[in-house]
C-alpha cells in the first residue's frame, strides 16, 4: 500500500479481532484438555525413574510457550478493536466538517 494511503473495513477487521479472540478461547480449552491427559499420563501410565519426569518438565515448558502464543493472540485482538475505534473517533471528530 502506497505511504499515505488508508483503507479501513470495519466489518472485516471487526470480525478479525473477534476471530482471533474465539481461537485463543479454543486453544486455551484444547491446552487444558491436553494438560489434564498428560498429567494422568505421568502420574500412572508413564511412570519411570527419570523419563517421565524429563517429559512432564518438557511438556510443562512447550505448554507456557503455548500459553504465551495466546496472550500474543489476545492481544493481536485488542489491538484491532482500538484500531477500529480510535478510526471511528477520528470519523466522528471529522464529521462536523471545517470550521464546525
Amino acid at each position: 500500500m502506497a505511504a499515505g494511503t488508508h483503507h479501513l473495513s470495519f466489518p472485516q477487521v471487526e470480525n478479525s479481532a473477534t476471530r482471533l479472540g474465539r481461537e485463543k478461547e479454543d486453544i486455551e480449552t484444547r491446552l487444558t484438555q491436553l494438560k489434564a491427559m498428560i498429567d494422568q499420563l505421568v502420574g500412572s501410565d508413564f511412570v519411570t525413574e527419570r523419563a517421565s519426569g524429563k517429559f512432564q518438565q518438557d511438556y510443562e515448558q512447550w505448554n507456557t510457550g503455548a500459553r504465551q502464543v495466546m496472550q500474543g493472540l489476545e492481544g493481536m485482538s485488542q489491538f484491532l478493536k482500538t484500531a477500529i475505534a480510535k478510526h471511528r473517533e477520528l470519523d466522528a471528530s471529522l464529521s462536523g466538517g471545517a470550521g464546525a
